[in-house]
Parts: C-alpha cells; sequence; structure tokens
C-alpha cells in the first residue's frame, strides 16, 4: 500500500507558515501531518532481540531459520546489526549470500548496497577497500537504484572506503535527488533550509522537505516504522525544519499504532513530559502499556516508577520491585539501581531485604559505566555491618571509587574517613576536597565536616582564621531548635521555619525531628498526617525515621498518639535500627520515677542491642539508676566489646569511663576522639570526662576548640560557659559567669536559671543582690503557671533583702490566682496558704479551704496532707475525722513521707 499523494500530506503540502516562528527559529516550517488512515500491527515485533540473536545464532547458514520468512529477511537482517554489526558480521553476510543464491529479485546491486553498508556499519573500512565493491557499484552507473547512488554519495562526502571526494558526492546526491530518493532530497533540503547554497539545486527547502517525507514514507511495510520515527525525530529536534512538538506527537504516535514500541514509549513520553502538547493521560498509560509489553526498558522503568509513586496507578511497590528484578535478570544497569532505590526506601526490614540489598549493589558497581552513588552506599553499608573501624579500609576503597567517578556523598565520605584515621596528607586532601564540595557543587552537609578539620580533628590545634571563611554557612547547613524555642514562637517566623524544613529535606536528622515535634504541636488533629509524611521523607537517612518518632513522641498530648509512636519505633527497632532501640529506651528512662519497672525494661532492651545503641541513651540510663538509688550503670563486658567496635562518640567515652584497666581505656577514648561531632556538647562532655579521669590538659584542649567554634548566640554561651564550670578554677568560673550574663541579655532564659543557680550562695564571690532580685522578678514576669512554684520556692530561700524587694515589685498573690484559675496545683495550695495568713490579700478562710480542696483533687500531695491537717482540726472548714483519715491516706499514697509517717504513728497508737 502507498501512503504518498493523500489529503492531507499531499505534496504540493499546504503550508501553514508562522511568520513570526519562521523568523525566529530561521528554519522551514512544514505542516506535515501523518495520514488518516485505519492502522494495523505491520511493525510489530514477533520476537524479542535475544530470541533473534539466539534464532540466528545458531544458524547453520544452508537455508533461512525456521520461521523466518524471505519478507522479513530484511528487518531481521537490519535488526541483528543495530545490535552488533560487527559480533554477527559473519551470520549477516551469509545471509546476504543465501539469498542471493536462493532470490531472483535480489539483484547484484542490492546485494552490494546491503553488504557494503553492513562492512560500514561493522567499521571494517580497510576490509571494504580490499573487496572492490565500492568500484563495482560505481560501475554499475545509471542502472544503479537512486538509493544506490545515494549511497555512494554518502561513502565519498565522508571518505569512508574511499577518498573523500566532496565534488563528485555532491554529484551523486544530485543525481540520487533527481531521481527520487528521499534521503538526498531531504539531504539537500537541509542545506538549502540552513542557507547554503547548492549549486544544480534550486528547489525550495519547503518543497523540498514534504517531497523527501512523503517519498520516504513509501510502502505501508513492516520498515515503515523506523522511516516514521525519523520525521517524528525532524520535528521533536528541531535541527533541520522548525520544531513542532504537536507533529512530533503525532507521527510517533502514528508509528505507535502501527506497532512499534519505540514509538509507543516516545507518545508516552510526550505526555510524561507535557512539552509542547497538551498532556493526556489516557493515552499516557495506553502507550506506555504498549511500549512496556514490546519490552522497551525506558518504558518498563517508567511503569515501575508509577506503580512506586502511585502516580496514575495505585501505590505497589511489589509489582514496582518485580519490574526493577525483570530488568536485572535481562541484565539491565537501570533495573539493579531501581531495585536499590526502592529497597533502601520501603525499609531494609530483613535480613533477605538487607543481602538483596547488597547483592544488588555488587552487581551496579560492576557495571562498565557504575554509578558512583552504588560505591557510596556500599561503603555506608560495610560500616554499618562490619562497623567503623572493621569495615573502614574496604569502605574507604569503595568511597574512593565513589569519588573518582564524581559522586558528592562518597567525597564526602571519603574525606571524614581521611580525617579519622589518616595522616596529614590525608587531612589536606579532606579539606581541599570538602572546601570543593562546598564551594563548587553547594554541598552544604559537608560544612560541618570542615568545621572538624579545621577545629576539632586538627593535630596542629583549631585554625579559627581559616573556618571564619566558612562560618556563616554552618546555619545554613542545619539549623535547629535552640532550647526554650516554642512551637508557637517558630511558627510566628516564617523565615526560620522555611530554613528548618530545608534543611530537614536536605538530611538533617534533627532538623526533621524539630519539624516534626512543631508541626505536630500545631496541628494536633494531623499527628498521624506529620509522623507518616516525615518518617517517610527521612527513612533512608541514618536515624531519621527514629528521632522524627522520639520528637513527635514529646510533642504527642494524648496516650493513643503516644502509643501510635511507641509503635512505630518497636517496628523500626525489629529491623535493627539503633536510633529506634535508643529512642524506645528513653521512652522507658523516663517512665522509671513512676513505674520502676520500666527502669529494667530499658536496661534488658539497651543490652539487647549491644553496640549499635547511642551513647547519649547509655549517660541517661546512668543518671535513671543513680536517680534510683541503685548507684551507677555498669553495663556487662559483652555490651563494652559491642561498643569498641561499633559504639559512638558518646558511647565510646561512656565505656571509657567504665573500662577496668588503661589499655581498655585508652582504647575507648582515642576511638571516642576520632568520631567526636565539632560541637559544644561532644566538647563539654569531653571535658568533663578529661577532668574525671584526671587530664585537665585534655580538658583545656577541648575549652580551646570550644572558645574557636566562637560562639554568638545565647544557647552556645551557655554551653561554653558549662565548659568553663567544669573546668572549675575561680579564672574559668569568672568566664563562666560572663557568658551566662551576656547570654541572659540576648534573652536566653535557661541563661538565666543558671544564673539564679550561682545567687542561691549569697557568699559567693559572685553574688550580687540587686541583680539577684532583678533576675527573680524578671522570671517570675514571665513564668508560665508551671514556672511559678519553683520560682517561688527561691524567692522564699533568697535572703531577706531579695525578698523584700521582690514582693515590693511582683505580686505574687495576683501570679498564683492566675496560676490556680488555670489550673495549677501548687498554685492552687500556695493561693490557699495567702488567703488563710492575710499575706497580700484580705484573709478569706472560706475561699483558702476551697482552692485547698481543689489542689488536693488535682493530686498535690502536699495540699492532701493540709486538708487532712485542716479536717482534723476544725481549721477553715467543719472538724471530720474521716476526712481527716481519708486524705492522710491518700496523700501517703501519693508518696507524701510526712503523711506516710503520720498514718503510720497513727496506726501504731
Amino acid at each position: 500500500m502507498k501512503i504518498r499523494l493523500l489529503a492531507r500530506t499531499a505534496v504540493v503540502a499546504v503550508f501553514c507558515l508562522s511568520a513570526e516562528f519562521a523568523a525566529a527559529a530561521d528554519l522551514p516550517v512544514i505542516d506535515f501531518r501523518p495520514p488518516d488512515i485505519a492502522a494495523a500491527k505491520v511493525c510489530a515485533d514477533r520476537k524479542s532481540d535475544d530470541a533473534l540473536v539466539l534464532q540466528w545464532s545458531n544458524w547453520d547458514g544452508r537455508e533461512l531459520p525456521g520461521g523466518v520468512e524471505s519478507r522479513d529477511l530484511d528487518r531481521e537482517l537490519m535488526r541483528l546489526r543495530n545490535i552488533d554489526a560487527n559480533k554477527y558480521f559473519d551470520t549477516i553476510k551469509s545471509a546476504y549470500d543465501l539469498r542471493r543464491q536462493e532470490d531472483p529479485y535480489y539483484d547484484r546491486a542490492a546485494y552490494l548496497l546491503d553488504v557494503v553498508a553492513l562492512y560500514e556499519a561493522a567499521e571494517r573500512f580497510d576490509d571494504l577497500k580490499n573487496t572492490g565493491f565500492v568500484g563495482e557499484l560505481e560501475t554499475i552507473g545509471p542502472s544503479a537504484s537512486p538509493a544506490t547512488v545515494n549511497f555512494l554519495a554518502d561513502l565519498y562526502l565522508q571518505g569512508k572506503a574511499v577518498p573523500q571526494d566532496i565534488e563528485r558526492g555532491m554529484q551523486r546526491k544530485l543525481q540520487a535527488a533527481y531521481n527520487g530518493d528521499p534521503d538526498a532530497v531531504l539531504y539537500l533540503a537541509e542545506k538549502t533550509g540552513k542557507g547554503e547554497d547548492v549549486p544544480g539545486w534550486d528547489m525550495e527547502p519547503e518543497l523540498a522537505f514534504t517531497l523527501g517525507y512523503s517519498s520516504l514514507l513509501g510502502n505501508l511495510d513492516n520498515a515503515v516504522c523506523g522511516r516514521i520515527r525519523r520525521i517524528a525525530r525532524a520535528f521533536e529536534k528541531g535541527d533541520v525544519i522548525a520544531q513542532d512538538h504537536v507533529l512530533a506527537e503525532a507521527w510517533y504516535r502514528f508509528a505507535a499504532d502501527l506497532g512499534d514500541g519505540q514509538a509507543a514509549w516516545n507518545t508516552a513520553r510526550y505526555h510524561l513530559s507535557g512539552e509542547g502538547i497538551d498532556k493526556d493521560n489516557t493515552k499516557l498509560l495506553h502507550y506506555l502499556q504498549e511500549a512496556y509489553d514490546a519490552g522497551i526498558v525506558p518504558a518498563k522503568l517508567q511503569m515501575a516508577r508509577l506503580y512506586e509513586d502511585g502516580i496514575l496507578v495505585p501505590v505497589d511497590l511489589g509489582r514496582a520491585m518485580a519490574i526493577y528484578d525483570e530488568l536485572a535478570a535481562d541484565g539491565e544497569r537501570e533495573g539493579f539501581a531501581g531495585a536499590t532505590r526502592l529497597l533502601a526506601r520501603r525499609g531494609l526490614e530483613t535480613p533477605e531485604d538487607r543481602q538483596k540489598y547488597h547483592d544488588r549493589l555488587v552487581a551496579l558497581t560492576r557495571f562498565p559505566e557504575a554509578p558512583g552513588w552504588a560505591f557510596s552506599r556500599l561503603g555506608e553499608w560495610t560500616l554499618d555491618e562490619e562497623g567503623p573501624w572493621q569495615g573502614q579500609a574496604e569502605s574507604r576503597q569503595l568511597f574512593e571509587a565513589a569519588a573518582a567517578r564524581g559522586d558528592g556523598d562518597g567525597k564526602l565520605e571519603l574525606a571524614r574517613l581521611y580525617l579519622r584515621d589518616g595522616d596529614e596528607g590525608d587531612r589536606k586532601k579532606a579539606v581541599e576536597m570538602l572546601q570543593a564540595l562546598i564551594a563548587d557543587e553547594g554541598r552544604i552537609a559537608a560544612v560541618d565536616a570542615l568545621k572538624n578539620a579545621l577545629l576539632c580533628a586538627n593535630p596542629a590545634g583549631p585554625e579559627p582564621g581559616k573556618w571564619e571563611k566558612w562560618k556563616q554557612l554552618e546555619r545554613e547547613a542545619g539549623p535547629q531548635l535552640p532550647e526554650g524555642v516554642t512551637a508557637e514562637a517558630l511558627s510566628d517566623n516564617a523565615d526560620a521555619l522555611a530554613g528548618l524544613q530545608t534543611a530537614a529535606l536536605s538530611g538533617s536528622t534533627q532538623a526533621a525531628g524539630d519539624v516534626a515535634a512543631l508541626l505536630a504541636r500545631l496541628h494536633p488533629d494531623r499527628f498521624e498526617d506529620v509522623l507518616e509524611h516525615w518518617t517517610t521523607a527521612m527513612r533512608d537517612k541514618p536515624g531519621g525515621a527514629a528521632k522524627v518518632l522520639s520528637s513527635a513522641y514529646q510533642a504527642a498530648t494524648t496516650d493513643d498518639q503516644r502509643r501510635l509512636v511507641v509503635t512505630d519505633l518497636q517496628v523500626l527497632a525489629k529491623t535493627g535500627d539503633p536510633a529506634a532501640t535508643a529512642a524506645l529506651a528513653d521512652i522507658l528512662i523516663g517512665e522509671a520515677a513512676d513505674r520502676p519497672a520500666a527502669l529494667d525494661e530499658a536496661t534488658a532492651l539497651v543490652e539487647a542491642a549491644a553496640g549499635p545503641i547511642e551513647g547519649e541513651t547509655l549517660w541517661r540510663l546512668d543518671e535513671a539508676y543513680r536517680a534510683a538509688g541503685k548507684g551507677r550503670y555498669d553495663p556487662p563486658a559483652a555490651l563494652l566489646a559491642e561498643i569498641a567496635g561499633s559504639g559512638d562518640f558518646d558511647a565510646l567515652l561512656f565505656a571509657a569511663s567504665r573500662a577496668d584497666d588503661d589499655k581498655d581505656r585508652a582504647l575507648f577514648y582515642a576511638r571516642a576522639e576520632m568520631v567526636m561531632p565539632c560541637d559544644l556538647n561532644a566538647l563539654a562532655r569531653k571535658a568533663q570526662y578529661a577532668l574525671n579521669a584526671g587530664q585537665p590538659e585534655e580538658a583545656d584542649e577541648a575549652l580551646d576548640v570550644a572558645l574557636a567554634l566562637s560562639p554568638e548566640e545565647g544557647w552556645q554561651q551557655v554551653k561554653l560557659a558549662d565548659i568553663y564550670t567544669t573546668l572549675g578554677s575561680i579564672a574559668d568560673r569568672k568566664e563562666a559567669f560572663r557568658l551566662y550574663a551576656a547570654a541572659r541579655d540576648q534573652g536566653y532564659d535557661p541563661a538565666a536559671r543558671r544564673l539564679l543557680d550561682w545567687y542561691s550562695d549569697p557568699d559567693s564571690r559572685f553574688y550580687q543582690e540587686d541583680e539577684h532580685a532583678t533576675l527573680l522578678i524578671e522570671e517570675l514576669e514571665k513564668a508560665s503557671p508551671a514556672e511559678l512554684s519553683g520560682l517561688a520556692n527561691r524567692v522564699k530561700h533568697a535572703p531577706a533583702a531579695v525578698k523584700d524587694k521582690v514582693f515590693s515589685a511582683f505580686d505574687m498573690a495576683s501570679a498564683y490566682r492566675k496560676a490556680a484559675e488555670a489550673g495549677d496545683p501548687v498554685a492552687m495550695r500556695e493561693l490557699s496558704t495567702i488567703l488563710r495568713g492575710g499575706k497580700g490579700l484580705e484573709a478569706d478562710a472560706d475561699e483558702a479551704a476551697s482552692w485547698l480542696q481543689k489542689a488536693a483533687e488535682a493530686g498535690d500531695s502536699e495540699a492532701m496532707l493540709q486538708l487532712a491537717q485542716a479536717y482534723a482540726f476544725g481549721a477553715g472548714v467543719e472538724q471530720s475525722a474521716e476526712k481527716a483519715s481519708m486524705w492522710l491516706k491518700s496523700a501517703a499514697d501519693a508518696g507524701n513521707e510526712a503523711a506516710g509517717r503520720l498514718l503510720s504513728g497513727l496506726k501504731t497508737n
């Protein structure tokens, strides 16, 4: 069937030229559309490439393989040539030889054209020269087909197999074009369309392109789709004719409807991007499925991504993984890459998942063009599996391979390894690498590592001058919520909130936890949504999901919300996530004061988790042991051994404080220094350990680095002041006092509380009476109802002169009433006391009794005891031995020791 002279594609062509577009593009604008015909699947491949290769690889050369018809031979041999012309050269050449013998219509000229094209595709130009085939084609002369003449023209123009001869090549092009060869016509149209003068050719480019494309379509045979795709590509690329995405999509879709899988993918690709066309999701899914069924690899990958992300189809991670596995089984690199990414995304929850993840990464790194990120992830996997010390040699090689391939994560991890256990040369390379990552690639995550290299891990001591250049970037690297900042305060600061979310999305686990907690407080009705979003976003960051969950637990306002978090943490902990185990242990430690058994449960959890447990949890467990009267926590020897292999800084420092001999203690401490974060918290911990271990020079070193960090914000100044306080000398304490005062001047509330602690001793050399009173008044004025009683207790124990100044400037009674009305039981009790005594308020026994009753009913054990005494003596209430006994027992049951002693005495008597 011919599809040349159709109403929509007439040779004379109705040109819908856009003058503006033509002027802008400077290329011919062609309105050449697909014919309106009923499509038949003439292009559909009846066998895959693998099946094609297998069939022809086993061919004996005597007759055509079974199932191969003569009409399919051209297409099959062309497919085989496109797969690997050099590898299958002899097979293809033998097939042409056999056809020449068996097919009377396959003349010598056609044979020569095919064979010369085979030599050219295989790039066997010297062999081609020796055959004399090109000269024989030339001798055919006028009887040669236009296609043969055009082929000879290309050989002369390109200088392949024959000496380059531009003049002869152009003569052959003109001869082929005037005899109707579409390739020759399009070649000349391209030249004149770009403004070149071609002697002997005066056809207008628009007409030439239309004639060429119309002739190119030719017969509706099984090779027509390749020719159609060529037309579509011309419209898509806009290199020789004006770009027109609408027509490009239409031609791709025409070829797809004729059964061409590659064209189906190109059509789907257009509807994925929507570039220059109106997107149509129905067409997208239809043609994507056709391309998928045809075995087109990009289509299979896109289908897997749709199932993975739930775009246009329901989420089906199993189906996505099956597609990636199928591609991997076929040896496709992207199949291994997709499976690896999906495994990391959904979490490595089983040993089988972890092994598969490892195997896919290993396979991916063996490809000639292996992506650098595969080496990075394999290096991270090695450190995670074997520990930071046992796995460092292998992981270093992997990170070096990743860095050599330009992978930023690999460079960052390699720099960290250089800093941890390299020599001075390695440290210098790390500094250069990190500076380049920041300056050239915008890797903000490298800022912290560079700070470590210049300040904390510098054997020659901190270099604050070199760090000053990069210091400003530190805030961008990972803004965090300072202590004491409320969700409500941050929600009013759009820039701060945006910065925090940006840091979280960039990989900061601390920022992600802060954002999750903030949003959970602001939107308690969407607690589950917040949890799901941020745990998913941080799932592939070590400790990320656990940080989100633990922060959300602190923000939870209901038991149901807390149970939800605990359940998610338990699921995560079962996958071996050390951060999730630590978070669960912390929750149990927090319950220990009210439920003693929780301390044993936390201990069991920590010891079962072994080495990967977070060190901060060990220190908190130790504090809980001491608070419970159990003395210090001493981990078993097995846990200490695990910490030596895979513990973090805090864990290693904790182990050093528990080691039995100097050798083990030195090992733990040395490794702790190698992995120490470069921040004030870690430096404070190091200073405290060093002083306890009798190493004051190490504590001074920590102070030098802390000073180099140049703390400017209030919370940073308090951390530095804490280090000075730890050091303990008069000069150090003086500097600590100065820093606390500076932080307080910035409005950082914890600094004021530190100063109040210092003012608790009127005999201290730092004591200032007026400042003490002023500070108490300021804190009282901004205290919440829950904080009021603690501050009032400070006033109660202050010197008389300070008390007088506070009471003359602050209405304590009114503050207690406000707090009591807000529901604070301690404030209720204190207001009752004031009302009974008439201090600051007119005495009112009835109201005093009422507030005391409310405080007792709200669970305040001291109020229960006072109410029992009131009923016993009829003070402000009607005397009642029965109620006195009831409230005394309640106070004792609530843990009031005085009530317990009284009750015990009553029973004895």
